[in-house]
């Protein structure tokens, strides 16, 4: 008996996917730059014109063709003074978006090779970014650890529930 899939096949998005479309830093600053500037194509500060931007060696930066003018793409987003990879960058938002019921900021730890500190950062980064304006999809977020609900407790015992205004 064969199992039928809920997502439409052109809907799919597996590991594989993913390692075929970001198989280095490099593939995901262009994708970065071709979000933000596509063809590569943006104002140059200095000629004061539309100019075609290249990748400059292996820094994260791109120089205008006709003065040399630098641009970088990551200025202004979430990956901006990060010392992480943008692999794990991209790796994590995977995670994030592929898991049907969430994932922690542990789990990206265990995940990715990082440390609980920057795999925490990385987490309240890409969640809040998810949560801006458009994005957000059924309102704020709420995040309780324990909560009692209901009546009184049997025999009087554990501790006594307080009723919050």
């Amino acid at each position: 008996m064969r199992v039928k899939q809920h997502i439409p096949k052109e809907l799919r998005y597996s590991m594989k996917d993913f390692n075929n479309e970001f198989p280095n830093d490099s593939a995901c600053l262009e994708y970065v730059k071709e979000q933000r500037w596509p063809s590569g194509v943006t104002h140059c500060a200095k000629c004061k014109m539309d100019r075609k931007h290249y990748r400059v060696g292996n820094r994260t930066a791109y120089a205008c063709d006709h003065c040399g003018n630098h641009i970088y793409p990551l200025v202004g987003t979430i990956f901006e003074k990060s010392s992480t990879s943008l692999r794990l960058w991209f790796y994590a938002m995977y995670l994030m978006c592929s898991t049907r019921c969430g994932i922690s900021a542990k789990q990206i730890q265990r995940e990715t090779g990082v440390t609980y500190k920057t795999a925490w950062r990385m987490f309240r980064q890409i969640r809040t970014l998810l949560s801006e304006g458009d994005l957000q999809l059924e309102g704020p977020s709420v995040e309780i650890d324990e909560t009692y609900y209901g009546g009184k407790r049997k025999y009087g015992t554990g501790r006594p529930m307080r009723v919050s205004s």
